[in-house]
C-alpha cells in the first residue's frame, strides 16, 4: 500500500498472504519490503510496526539480493482476543538523491483464532460390575502449554447428563510437559452391556482463548460375579507353568502369574476361553460356569518364524 502526500510513491508489501491467521498468543514471522519505481536502496532506514495495543517497534531495511529493500523477519504476536486485528507498517516521508518520497502505510490484518486443546482418558477399567463405582483418569493439554490447573473436566452419560467431574491437578503429569489430569469417579449403569461416556473440557475460564475438547470412552458393564474360574496354563511338552498368559472370556480378563495360574471371577453362563502369549498357542475352549471351576490348559510352543528360511530352500 502507498500514500501520496507530497512526494513520489513508495510501495510496501509483506512476505505472507493477507490476512494472516494466527492462534491467540502465538507469533508469526514476516518480512516487510519497500520499493519505488526508481529502485532506490533504503538500507538503514526503518519501518515502524505498531501493534493493536499501540506499542511501536522499528525495524531496519537492508538490500535484498533482488535489489529490493527488505527487513529481517519481524515477529507479530497475536493478541489474546479473537477476531481480526490490524498491525500498521509505516515508512516515514524521506528523501533519496534529491527525490522526495511520501509516507507509505500498510495495514496488516491478523485473524486471531483459539489455541487448540487436546483431551485424553486412560486407566479405564473394563469390565465393571453393574451398579458399582469405578475411577478413570482424564487429562487436558493446551497447544500453547498454558496452565490448566484448577480447570474442570466433565463426564457425561449417553444422553448428555453430567455424570461426574474432576478438577485438574496443580502440576502437569510427570514427563508430559503440560498434561493436567484428574481422577474422576463414575457409577456404572445397573444394566449389563456396553456403556459409553463422553468427557469434555470447556476452556472459557482461561485468559488465552482455547478451543473446547471432547472425547469418548466405553466400558463393558457386567453382572456381579458369582463364581471363580481358576485356569492353569502349562507347556504341552514339559508341563512347565507359563506365566504372563492373557486370558479372555468375553468381557472378563485374567493373566497367569509365575505359577501359570490365574483366577477370574465371573457370573454363571457359557463362555469361550481364549489365551494369548507370543510363542504359544492353544485352541479356544468352551466353558460353562455353574460353580467354582478349575481348568488346566496345555499350550503348544510355536517356533519363531525364520525370516531367512526361504533363501535356503
Amino acid at each position: 500500500m502507498t500514500e501520496e502526500a507530497g512526494g513520489a510513491l513508495v510501495h510496501l508489501a509483506v512476505s505472507e498472504a493477507l490476512p494472516l491467521e494466527v492462534r491467540a498468543g502465538d507469533g508469526v514471522a514476516i518480512t516487510a519490503r519497500a520499493s519505488c519505481p526508481d529502485g532506490c536502496d533504503r538500507t538503514g532506514m526503518t519501518i515502524a510496526v505498531t501493534a493493536p495495543d499501540g506499542r511501536t517497534e522499528r525495524h531496519p531495511f537492508a538490500l535484498h539480493a533482488d535489489g529490493v529493500s527488505e527487513t529481517a523477519a519481524i515477529t507479530l504476536t497475536a493478541p489474546p482476543d479473537l477476531g481480526v486485528h490490524l498491525f500498521r507498517f509505516a515508512l516515514s516521508p524521506h528523501e533519496i538523491a534529491g527525490s522526495h518520497y511520501a509516507q507509505a502505510v500498510l495495514d496488516v490484518p491478523v485473524r486471531v483464532t483459539p489455541q487448540a486443546t487436546s483431551l485424553a482418558v486412560w486407566d479405564v477399567p473394563s469390565p465393571v460390575v453393574a451398579g458399582t463405582r469405578f475411577v478413570i483418569k482424564a487429562g487436558a493439554k493446551s497447544a500453547a502449554n498454558a496452565t490448566l490447573a484448577g480447570c474442570v473436566i466433565e463426564v457425561c452419560d449417553e444422553v448428555g447428563n453430567i455424570a461426574a467431574s474432576g478438577v485438574l491437578s496443580d502440576a502437569p503429569l510427570p514427563d508430559t510437559g503440560a498434561l493436567y489430569w484428574a481422577d474422576i469417579h463414575l457409577l456404572a449403569p445397573r444394566t449389563e452391556g456396553m456403556a459409553t461416556w463422553s468427557a469434555r473440557f470447556e476452556a472459557s475460564e482461561l485468559n488465552l482463548p482455547h478451543d473446547s475438547a471432547t472425547t469418548s470412552f466405553s466400558v463393558a458393564v457386567v453382572r456381579p460375579p458369582e463364581h471363580v474360574l481358576s485356569v492353569r496354563v502349562i507347556e504341552q511338552a514339559t508341563a512347565e507353568p507359563i506365566p504372563d498368559v492373557e486370558l479372555r472370556l468375553g468381557a472378563y480378563r485374567g493373566t497367569t502369574g509365575a505359577s501359570g495360574l490365574a483366577e477370574i471371577a465371573l457370573p454363571k453362563g457359557r463362555y469361550e476361553l481364549r489365551l494369548w502369549k507370543v510363542g504359544f498357542e492353544a485352541p479356544p475352549r468352551p466353558v460353562e460356569i455353574g460353580a467354582d471351576e478349575f481348568i488346566e490348559i496345555e499350550a503348544l510352543v510355536v517356533p519363531e518364524e525364520d525370516p531367512d528360511a526361504r533363501w535356503r530352500m
